[in-house]
């Protein structure tokens, strides 16, 4: 039947007139098939149910749902792995260590076990909505398969995280996660200045409370409050062991459904609920009270907590303090007092408040990066190897840079093949970096016992090699030390090296030089009198001499071998002063 607004249908259950396009009725939800009546049959006169209608056996569909709500979760998990072990991969080729097939295939793998769970999850949904009779073995088979695929059939932990084992074994997580999770759940709040995490909350109020049945409201509203539970336990915990702060841009994620759901709390009127929304206030501003600053603010955290991350430019712990408490109670005041139809102010105060922090927050992170870059590389050229067109180096390291200098050195030149680290030093970057020791003749030797046959070596100037200098890039304007390549005769042996410097030369009680394959002659040490407190020479542990250098002058000290150096082993030298001195050369001088 029609009228002046279109066709439609009148359902014998309840007399709602539907569009003639509804599928169900938009009331009692039942079934076109089974209640449509024909309008012009319709007595005005009588009241209630139409006629009777048989509906078919129902079969809840809650264990599909439950299923759909697992799996998509299970998608964000293999989402995060496959970011870090992506990354990790693109790290370690940047770094010169080409990527093996394990790694490929593996990351790989992920993809391909992300698609077959996303298959799934719509699978599960799909059931949920429209096939409730859908067998539970028949989805269980399904996973199965697809953990079978993408394990290639073998379901050790060994295969199916390959060279990446170590991301599965477990971490030493204990009592002091508990905080580190409760500090990244104030973080989400943070993360969109408080007013989206309170209007969730009052979405979640109306949704579970059935005041509002929308199923759509009802999905959304469940899974960002799971998503968002499983975020921040496995955000905290891993914070809690290798970060050691707030590891926010790992949350950041969130802030698209943030953002969903204040769209969605203004659409429905902006609906307080009280009973919900002041108490989750009140647990924002004690959270801000006494959350430690921290936590949030310090210097290395600028790249983990973008969003308060102009707090830091107030002058006191107190001001701080302050602005976030402030912050707190103007966030629920916005959810609770604004009237509802003017709720729109909510979204405009965040959307302006979070471009304002973003564009602080660029300028912090870029002033902060020409700082860290400085100090790492320095101001002069940073491809200073392809500059000089030199090729097929090896850059060997041994803990006396900082890893984000080696991390440059390897970007900015290409003449950089390979990195290698003297034991006992540990690098975070290349990943899997291979390791060497310098055995009593210096020479390097690789762990199956091999010497390191190299052409070209680059050295931190802590290291003098045997071979001829080719280009040196010194300290210059950077808080580490300089270095040179060296074009080096097969196999790579080192001939001295100081330990206890500062890069300008400088040392603080004690210092040490170790001369390799050591034999008759002098160490020739330039010392620059600073305090005028004398040095004290020791040579394997014997003293051998008082060095006297006057404040603000210079003097070169020869201070001899012991009689048994032939050769066959090293020799460690050791300067001790109960003040500071300078130093400049250090050479070795054979009889």
């Amino acid at each position: 039947m029609s009228t002046l607004a279109g066709e439609f249908w009148v359902c014998g259950d309840c007399r709602s007139i539907n569009n003639a396009g509804a599928r169900q009725c938009y009331n009692c939800r039942t079934p076109r098939d089974r209640a449509a009546v024909d309008p012009s049959e319709i007595d005005p006169s009588t009241h209630g149910r139409l006629r009777e209608i048989e509906l078919p056996e129902f079969r809840a569909s809650r264990w599909a749902a439950m299923l759909a709500t697992v799996l998509i979760l299970a998608v964000a998990v293999l989402q995060v792995v496959q970011f870090n072990v992506s990354a990790a991969l693109i790290d370690q080729i940047l770094g010169g260590t080409a990527g093996t097939l394990e790694q490929l295939v593996y990351v790989g793998s992920v993809g391909i076990l992300a698609f077959g769970v996303v298959a799934l999850a719509l699978i599960a949904v799909f059931a949920a909505q429209y096939w409730a009779g859908i067998s539970p073995i028949a989805v269980v088979v399904a996973i199965v398969a697809v953990a079978v695929v993408g394990s290639g059939g073998e379901l050790s932990r060994r295969s199916i995280l390959g060279a990446y084992t170590p991301l599965g074994e477990s971490a030493p997580v204990g009592a002091h996660g508990i905080p580190q999770i409760l500090w990244h759940a104030f973080d989400v709040a943070v993360l969109g200045l408080g007013v989206p995490a309170l209007a969730l909350s009052a979405l979640a109020a109306r949704s579970f409370s059935l005041r509002d049945r929308n199923p759509r409201l009802r999905a959304f509203v469940s899974t960002t409050l799971a998503y968002s539970a499983l975020l921040v336990v496995q955000v905290g915990l891993f914070s809690s062991v290798y970060v050691g702060y707030v590891a926010e841009r790992y949350l950041v994620t969130l802030l698209p459904l943030l953002a969903v759901g204040l769209c969605a709390w203004i659409s429905r009127g902006a609906p307080r609920e009280r009973r919900v929304v002041v108490p989750v206030w009140v647990a924002l501003i004690a959270l801000a009270a006494l959350v430690p600053l921290e936590q949030l603010l310090t210097p290395g955290a600028i790249v983990n907590t973008f969003t308060p991350a102009p707090l830091a430019e107030l002058d006191s712990e107190a001001l701080q303090r302050l602005a976030l408490v402030a912050a707190a109670v103007a966030a629920g005041a916005l959810v609770l007092f604004v009237p509802p139809r003017r709720a729109w102010i909510c979204a405009a105060v965040v959307g302006i408040g979070l471009a304002l922090v973003s564009a602080d927050t660029v300028r912090l992170v870029r002033d902060a990066s020409a700082h860290e870059n400085r100090a790492a590389v320095g101001s002069a050229p940073p491809g200073w190897l392809d500059d000089a067109r030199i090729d097929d180096a090896t850059l060997l390291v041994n803990g006396d840079r900082i890893w984000t200098s080696i991390a440059r050195t390897v970007f900015w030149n290409r003449a950089v093949r390979d990195v290698v680290r003297i034991e006992p030093a540990e690098v975070p970057f290349p990943p899997d970096t291979p390791a060497v020791s310098v055995g009593e003749d210096g020479v390097l030797r690789t762990e199956d016992g091999n010497s390191l046959d190299r052409g070209v070596v680059v050295a931190p100037d802590t290291l003098t090699l045997a071979g001829e200098p080719l280009l040196g890039r010194p300290q210059g304007d950077s808080d580490v030390p300089g270095l040179t390549a060296w074009r080096v005769e097969p196999p790579a042996r080192v001939v001295l090296s100081r330990v206890g410097f500062l890069p300008n030369g400088d040392f603080v009680h004690k210092a040490q030089i170790t001369v390799y394959r050591c034999r008759p002659g002098t160490l020739d040490v330039t010392i620059l009198g600073k305090s005028g407190k004398p040095v004290r020479a020791f040579v394997d542990g014997i003293r051998v001499a008082t060095l006297e250098t006057p404040a603000g002058t210079a003097a070169v000290h020869r201070i001899p071998t012991p009689p048994y150096a032939d050769g066959t082993h090293a020799c460690g030298f050791e300067l001790q002063t109960p003040g500071y001195a300078g130093s400049t050369t250090i050479v070795f001088t054979p009889q």
